[in-house]
């Protein structure tokens, strides 16, 4: 979420059923430091002290830059049937490639109507 803007629009995806998880490349210590400056209250998954675990799972989405072993910035929407209904890598983690909330919001919208 602060992705698509702020943690304050959680609310916003909650009320059109849907779950928001963060995923990310990070250390555990890196993961909690960046969750409290930030005050994130959505799950950020990671490998715990595995990180090669994430490593593998972002590589398999094509979301691992590997020359830096970070996570590309991607959005992704899975439907309840575990189906990707949304896929959107970013061309950077800039501000200026992010995508709105209002975007990501529509896109739940329709998957939630079936359309």
């Amino acid at each position: 979420m602060l992705a698509s803007g702020s943690d304050e629009n959680y609310a916003k995806f909650k009320a059109e059923n849907t779950e928001v998880l963060g995923i990310t490349a990070a250390t555990m210590f890196a993961q909690k430091a960046f969750a409290d400056y930030f005050k994130i209250s959505y799950a950020l998954l990671g490998g715990g002290r595995d990180i090669t675990a994430v490593h593998k799972m972002l590589k398999s989405y094509d979301l691992l830059d590997e020359p830096r072993l970070t996570a590309k910035r991607a959005y992704i929407i899975i439907d309840k049937d575990g189906v990707i209904r949304y896929y959107d890598i970013r061309p950077s983690p800039n501000e200026k490639d992010l995508l709105p909330t209002e975007t990501l919001l529509n896109e739940v919208k329709k998957i939630n109507k079936g359309s």
